[in-house]
């Protein structure tokens, strides 16, 4: 199935590309996990993926969407299902590229570039993995700017492009394809089969044209994961403060410090909705002493209030980070006494559309309230 890379790129006379080497790739990682809202899975799992790539002597290289050709074909690849899961049944490795085998039979044709579905600590560098392995780029690109926990949650959908068909996978060898009009429907059976697999399938689909994918992915954030990586990376060394640079370079704003004094967790909503759900309480520290904040959550974080005022609905991105660190808090490694400040994030424009905020604002998550951009609620 391999092919090179540079000749798919000559073909289409593209001469701008980045190629991501080790140090990229940690940078790439972290950043994609920053903008994960919580969600995205172990970043260790994704990274090690793509450095044994990168170890085997394959060359992730990275294009802008706007290079590539509006008649080549593109689909995503990642996983999908519980992230607590994910930690517990790591992969072999095969499972996306035995999905994209049977794409490609399916389809009756070659799949030319891997495009992120997400930003992710998992859906992010496994993406890139598996563009590396099997010898096409990845497009700079990916279909929410942030992570959600279903598949017709994507820019892709709500600018036009069904999910179908989509192929899952587990370990083992089983692959499972979903093709079917409807997107709820196609969600349902991978979710379906991803706890038929145990909690947690790998996945490949939402082919899509250049022409396509032009008109409704998120631009650049491989390229914006990058930036905020190297620049937390660099804070750690200069004990600058990460937060405020993390700020600057998402535009979004720090709304709370505080620590964790209580986590809800509901409990086996892995196994009977193939998602982690619960709420969060979190005590203010230093100048937010005496405020108390709650944060929902469903894989990703979803709301956010503060002595009673709500600050972030979905979309618009809600961040957990460690104060010293940087690093983000995600929803499946969330423990009582974790301190942390609280970011939130305006949503990408394409996001915000009256068909995105259907499928994955406050309403859809059962929230009776409209959506306000985060900017008018800060």
């Amino acid at each position: 199935m391999n092919m090179n890379v540079y000749d798919i790129l000559k073909r289409w006379g593209i001469e701008n590309y980045r190629v991501v080497d080790e140090q990229g790739l940690k940078e790439i990682t972290l950043g994609a996990s920053i903008l994960a809202t919580g969600g995205g899975g172990d970043p260790e799992i994704g990274f090690l993926w793509a450095l044994n790539v990168v170890k085997e002597r394959n060359d992730i290289v990275l294009i802008d969407p706007k290079d590539f050709p509006n008649d080549a074909l593109a689909a995503i690849a990642g996983c999908l299902g519980a992230p607590v899961v994910l930690t517990e049944k790591p992969p072999n490795g095969k499972e996306v590229l035995w999905c994209l085998e049977s794409l490609k039979r399916y389809l009756g044709k070659e799949i030319q570039a891997i495009i992120p579905p997400e930003a992710g600590g998992v859906n992010t560098p496994v993406p890139m993995a598996v563009a590396g392995a099997v010898g096409i780029p990845v497009v700079d690109a990916d279909g929410m700017g942030r992570a959600f926990p279903e598949l017709q949650m994507t820019s892709f959908y709500t600018h036009g492009i069904m999910p179908s068909p989509t192929a899952a996978a587990n370990e083992k060898g089983a692959v499972t394809v979903a093709d079917t009009a409807c997107a709820l429907m196609a969600e349902r059976i991978i979710r379906n089969a991803a706890m038929a697999y145990g909690g947690i399938s790998w996945i490949a689909g939402y082919p899509m044209t250049g022409r396509q994918l032009k008109e409704a992915a998120i631009f650049n954030s491989i390229s914006k994961s990058w930036e905020l990586g190297k620049a937390v990376y660099k804070c750690r060394k200069t004990h600058d403060d990460p937060i405020e640079n993390i700020v600057k370079i998402v535009g979004g704003y720090k709304v709370f410090k505080g620590k964790i004094v209580d986590i809800n967790r509901e409990f086996g909503a892995e196994k009977t909705k193939g998602f982690s759900m619960g709420r969060l309480t979190l005590e203010g520290l230093e100048e937010y002493k005496g405020e108390r904040a709650f944060v929902d959550f469903q894989n990703e974080w979803l709301r956010l209030e503060i002595s009673g005022k709500v600050k972030c609905l979905t979309p618009d991105l809600i961040l957990i980070l460690d104060s010293e660190t940087g690093e983000p808090i995600r929803t499946d490694i969330v423990k009582y006494g974790y301190r942390g400040s609280i970011v939130v994030v305006p949503a990408d424009e394409k996001m915000r559309t009256s068909l995105g905020l259907e499928t994955f604002g406050p309403k859809y998550f059962g929230y009776d309230e409209d959506y306000t951009p985060v900017e008018k609620l800060v």
